[in-house]
């Protein structure tokens, strides 16, 4: 199914080289001497690292700041993930690159009232079946189709007959006619099974990464978990496995399910109840009989099939608008339209398939004390508290097209106080990736490394961040997985930096930053969550027993021993070799919802609150023709501005006047448990960036000091609300604890607070201003002999 994009390549690659491009290109990339090797660490702290190297703790970073240079890494605003990583790949800021942040604000097309929406993401947008590179059979029509395997068909049963078996000539065209016309009539129904269209993710990045640079200049480049890049058009001389922001097998962000027999919990499948704070996460009751639990497990819904109805749609609603349709027909094509699209009094078709899902058994039977788990086909043993390996489901949307997908599942609890499996995310198999989500560019890239290594995770954002903060798993659990999700990219590293197919490598690792997300509350003395006793709970941690409370400098340790092991076996002489993250970490000891906030000042007012539910997220709770500015996202603040909003309030020319009173009240605000200011400073972002898309961006981000983020329900642009002991309903006071497992953070947090590592094995040249993750992209570029795009907002780093 690769034969035509192959192809195409090969010949590209020829008329190439017959032109000489192809020697140009390498002798650009030779003449800059050594490799380079990137390794990225997600959350990497420059506060917690240094602290960590003077206790002796990481040796190997240690002497590359000795013999080397170690200094902290700027990250930008706001310092998120998705925007850093966007903007370390591509050496431009977040009005350039077009990535906001995880959460940015969508205005409705009609209304245009504000919601919240995912910035890194946009989709499932649907995608025509031609425009996919590798399919299982060509996209042709179906007549095309049926008259090419007709074609030849013919051709094969005519060489058969008359050259092979020696029939005569009139009985062989006659058979030969036959069946080619049996092979028109299988390719056209053949056909048939591929959709008109797929639902497809994709980043919200319009910047090129550093890596797609250096293979149009002739630079062999391999690049493993590149955040916000699955989208990208392949390059040639480019091996890149997508990381941050690619979807699981559900077409989702992130789906656990968890199947108990718990006696309180009362919601079966496929209904279950989901997280407040909405993780994706499923839960499922579930019954026992006689040792034997059985359900099922959902995976994707039938694509296929939806397509398939809404390709009736589309031809029923132009029939219906034929000026010259009889009456008859109608009623019968409205009848239909019904039936499949539903009315305000029923549900149709369509509604119900969107929600249905695919499905494979699930089965557990007891015995001996263990648990045998059947997911699928596949039946693995496990005792209680033990993970499976992997198992592999397929999706079957129908003859042709299928979903492979692979999951893990652990056995919590096998009876007391009750039974409990935990099933992890559905992620595409990275040894059969979708062809219309691929996993890798090129695409055959991603099975390479699945033979190579072994079954691996692929889904964009690893690690059970959300299981933990929702107290779905425990932490030890949750620290077991971190030591999976390291292993295997740990494999794919050092089994790609063995190798002989690159000049330039980078590998991002993103378990610092889920460690810490998770365990501040153990390490953290002062969280409101520590417990001291808990804290010194032990597991077994890379084959060294620790605490809880040593999670962190542990994660940092390991670290430290792969950045060793690379120096040691890969890094050669005249090799340069970079360290670097997308931001640092804070404790997250006190949440301030900004609504809450915005309403306190006078900005935000409410209509009159009938209950809690009243404001999760942004909606009709607002009075609109009152207020000035809300908040949505991580620290966004934006101004109701007439003419841009629905029923904005605020004329343009009060903006800026506007912003910079908000930013004055928002540093002078105190935490009335303790009096401390809790704001850092508050950016307005037309005097913080500039590009083409800086529309995407808030009006202003309120960053905060360490201690500190935004709380959770202003992620929707919701607001807490509390009663006021009178029957009535009120805006809660903006400060509070933060109560979830979800201990230490980095969004809303100034960016001067959350500073990230910069190591290099070669002494650099560092300015008075130290050095920005936008400085990462150039100076790569410019160690390989590729000139710095005029884009870029800053420069190459230079070396002694």
């Amino acid at each position: 199914m690769h034969l035509r994009p192959a192809l195409s390549r090969a010949v590209l690659t020829l008329l190439l080289l017959a032109l000489g491009v192809g020697f140009a290109g390498a002798s650009a990339a030779n003449r800059a001497g050594g490799r380079v090797i990137v390794l990225g660490f997600d959350g990497a702290d420059a506060r917690t690292i240094a602290e960590l190297m003077e206790k002796g703790q990481l040796p190997n970073l240690k002497k590359l700041a000795d013999t080397g240079t170690f200094a902290p890494l700027d990250t930008v605003n706001p310092a998120e993930s998705p925007t850093a990583w966007a903007s370390l790949n591509t050496g431009q800021n977040p009005a350039k690159t077009g990535v906001p942040g995880f959460v940015k604000r969508d205005l409705s097309p009609k209304s245009k009232s504000p919601s919240p929406g995912f910035g890194h993401l946009a989709g499932p947008v649907s995608t025509p079946i031609e425009q996919f590179e590798s399919t299982p059979i060509p996209t042709w029509s179906r007549m095309e189709l049926g008259l090419a395997v007709g074609a030849v068909a013919f051709v094969g049963f005519l060489f058969l007959f008359m050259l092979m078996l020696r029939l005569r000539a009139a009985i062989s065209v006659t058979l030969a006619l036959v069946l080619g016309g049996v092979g028109v009539w299988g390719g056209y129904a053949l056909r048939g099974w591929l959709p008109a269209a797929m639902p497809v993710w994709k980043t919200t990045l319009v910047a090129k990464p550093f890596w797609e640079t250096a293979a149009e200049h002739g630079v062999k480049c391999v690049v493993l978990d590149a955040a916000e890049a699955f989208d990208r058009p392949h390059v040639e001389g480019a091996k890149v496995l997508f990381g941050l922001g690619y979807p699981d097998a559900r077409a989702s962000v992130n789906s656990h399910f968890v199947y108990t027999t718990d006696e309180l919990y009362f919601a079966r499948p496929p209904e279950s109840n989901q997280t407040d704070t909405g993780s994706g996460g499923h839960k499922f009751k579930v019954d026992e009989r006689n040792g034997v639990i059985e359900s099922f497990l959902y995976g994707p819904p039938n694509w296929y099939e939806i397509d398939r109805l809404e390709q009736r749609v589309k031809v029923l609603e132009a029939l219906a608008a034929d000026p010259n349709l009889g009456y008859k027909r109608s009623l019968e094509i409205q009848a239909e339209l019904k039936k499949l699209q539903g009315d305000s009094s029923e549900r149709g078709e369509l509604s119900r398939l969107r929600d249905d899902r695919l499905t494979q058994p699930l089965r557990v039977e007891k015995k001996n004390g263990k648990a045998s788990v059947t997911l699928g086909h596949e039946t693995q043993e496990l005792a209680e508290g033990q993970w499976s390996d992997w198992f592999h489901l397929t999706f079957a949307l129908n003859p042709l097209f299928k979903v492979h997908a692979v999951t893990r599942a652990k056995v919590v609890h096998l009876d007391q106080p009750y039974f409990e499996l935990y099933v992890d995310t559905l992620q595409y198999d990275p040894a059969k990736p979708p062809f219309w989500q691929p996993l890798s560019q090129p695409e055959e890239f991603a099975p390479e490394l699945s033979h190579a290594c072994g079954t691996y995770e692929s889904i964009g954002w690893a690690c059970m961040t959300n299981p933990l903060k929702d107290a779905v798993i425990d932490p030890v659990t949750f620290m077991q997985d971190i030591e999976f999700t390291e292993t295997w990219r740990e494999k794919l590293t050092f089994d790609r930096l063995a190798k002989d197919d690159w000049q330039v490598f980078m590998s991002c690792m993103s378990t610092p930053d889920r460690v810490q997300h998770m365990m501040y509350q153990y390490y953290d003395a002062e969280h409101p969550l520590h417990d001291p006793e808990t804290a010194k709970t032990t597991f077994t941690f890379y084959g060294e027993t620790i605490t809880l409370a040593d999670a962190i400098p542990a994660t940092y340790r390991h670290m430290d021993q792969t950045i060793g092991r690379v120096m040691t076996e890969f890094v050669k002489p005249g090799d340069t070799l970079i360290v670097c993250g997308d931001h640092g970490f804070q404790t997250f000891r006190r949440e301030v919802n900004l609504n809450n906030w915005l309403h306190e000042q006078g900005y935000l007012v409410t209509k009159p609150l009938t209950s809690k539910q009243d404001a999760k997220s942004m909606g009709p709770w607002i009075d609109w023709e009152k207020t000035r500015a809300y908040a949505l996202g991580l620290g966004g603040v934006y101004v109701n501005l007439k003419g841009r909003e629905g029923q904005g309030i605020v004329e343009p020319a009060e903006k800026q006047a506007l912003l910079t009173e908000i930013r004055e009240k928002f540093l002078a605000s105190t935490d009335p448990q303790n009096g401390q200011r809790f704001g850092k400073e508050a950016y307005i972002m037309e005097q913080t960036y500039a590009g083409p898309h800086l529309d995407r961006l808030p009006d202003a981000f309120l960053c905060f000091e360490a201690g500190y983020r935004v709380a959770w329900n202003t992620t929707g642009g919701g607001l807490t609300i509390q009663d006021d002991g009178q029957g009535a309903f009120v805006p809660a006071p903006p400060v509070s604890d933060n109560t979830k497992n979800w201990s230490g953070d980095h969004v809303s947090v100034d960016p001067s607070l959350v500073r990230c590592i910069f190591f290099s094995n070669r002494k650099a040249k560092l300015g008075d201003g130290g050095v920005s993750l936008m400085n990462i992209a150039p100076t790569v570029l410019a160690l390989v002999g590729v000139p710095t795009p005029a884009e870029y907002d800053r420069q190459a780093i230079t070396f002694e």
